[in-house]
C-alpha cells in the first residue's frame, strides 16, 4: 500500500472541520460525549476521528 500525503492550508483545514460536523449533525462535543457513552455509531467514531486530527494539525500548523 502507498501512503497519500496531502498538504492542507489553515483554511482547507477549517472548511474540513465546518465540512465534518454538518455531515455529523452534531458538534465534536456532542460526539464526544455520544462515545462516553458508547452511542456514537461507527461513522460518527470515524468522522470524531477525522476532526481530532484535523485540530490537531491547526493547533500546531505554522503560522
Amino acid at each position: 500500500m502507498v501512503p497519500t500525503v496531502e498538504v492542507l492550508t489553515i483554511p482547507e483545514i477549517s472548511s474540513r472541520l465546518t465540512e465534518l460536523v454538518a455531515r455529523a449533525g452534531a458538534s465534536a462535543d456532542e460526539l464526544r460525549r455520544l462515545a462516553d457513552r458508547y452511542e456514537l455509531s461507527q461513522e460518527g467514531q470515524a468522522i470524531l476521528r477525522k476532526i481530532d486530527d484535523l485540530t490537531y494539525l491547526q493547533e500546531h500548523a505554522e503560522r
